[in-house]
């Protein structure tokens, strides 16, 4: 059969002025519209950039861009696709963690915000049968060595029999100031239809107000289980008729430089501190990415800001 010579000519011509067409569309010039801005921001480090004193993304390394914890060393650490790039990926059949020297950046913290991601399912309870997975679950803390509990400790609580689709993640400090006989204060956000699906979490502490705020997917969170201003005696009542000092300053004491991701301070092989491992605790199971800690308490639109931005990548 011929070939028509006219028709490949054609086709040839037409096919080199579509390229030279779209090469052309090309705007060699200017630069790329940018991303809308988010509550002023570009990108997630821009927020508070100041106040940002610890910052681990997990991108296959349990690296702190910020330095100020450092020297990490894991047990059994696994990683999977997380809200950006990789994550931290707990266990729920063995015992996950990492333990970690933090500098005086971490360990004199007094106003703070602690914000992560999370996606995990439901704690269950370790009743009598215990094994890792089962019970309230460790999260992160600030070691004390010679302390049950660390100065900072975020975990999973044990479930709500009552909320099956409830997570409840429980905050708990130790305040080692002077004059503060309540040492102990802690707070539970109550996170409904949050299992299995990435959570934006933050929690943060002003001491000048004495107040916890709580915030989940960018938004105050109200379904709490606790005090969100605390005292640093007994108030009497909601009213405070005692007329108590509040909790004011946060001061940690008897800490030794040392954090564990991942787990309690005394669910580690061999615990890091004067206690034991216990039947009700473990290490956590699920997912975690993006984990930062301020020194500051950041403000709701700074929180808002954070979860649009860390949710668009940025």
């Amino acid at each position: 059969m011929k070939t028509n010579k006219s028709i490949l000519l054609l086709s040839f011509v037409l096919a080199s002025s579509f390229l030279i067409s779209c090469e052309d569309s090309i705007d060699k010039v200017n630069s790329p519209i940018p991303y809308e801005s988010i509550g002023g921001y570009e990108s997630s480090d821009e927020v508070a950039a100041s106040h940002l004193v610890s910052k681990f993304s997990f991108d296959g390394n349990l690296e702190d861009s910020k330095n100020n914890i450092a020297g990490l060393e894991g047990m059994n650490i696994s990683y999977a696709d997380g809200i950006k790039g990789s994550a931290y990926q707990g266990s729920s059949s063995v015992s996950r963690y990492a333990v970690g020297n933090a500098t005086s950046k971490i360990t004199s913290l007094n106003d703070y915000t602690i914000s992560f991601w999370m996606n995990t399912a439901n704690t269950v309870a370790a009743g009598e049968s215990p094994g890792q997975g089962k019970g309230a679950q460790g999260i992160f803390s600030i070691v004390r060595p010679t302390e049950f509990w660390g100065a900072i400790n975020l975990f999973l609580e044990n479930p709500d029999s009552a909320f099956p689709n409830r997570l409840r993640l429980k905050l708990s400090v130790e305040n080692g100031r002077e004059g503060v006989v309540w040492r102990s204060q802690s707070i539970i956000m109550n996170i409904d239809q949050g299992i299995n699906t990435w959570v934006h979490v933050v929690l943060a502490y002003d001491s000048k107000a004495s107040t916890i705020s709580c915030y989940t997917n960018g938004a105050a969170s109200t379904n709490l289980s606790g005090n969100t201003l605390w005292y640093a005696n007994d108030p009497g009542g909601a009213n405070n008729p005692n007329n108590a000092p509040k909790y004011g300053v946060f001061e940690m004491t008897g800490t030794n430089g040392k954090v564990v991701f991942g787990n309690h301070q005394f669910e580690t092989t061999p615990p890091l501190n004067n206690g034991s491992q216990q039947d009700w605790a473990t290490s956590y199971a699920g997912l975690m990415d993006e984990f930062r800690i301020y020194d500051a308490a950041l403000t709701d639109n700074e929180v808002t800001a954070l979860y649009k931005l860390e949710k668009d990548k940025r």
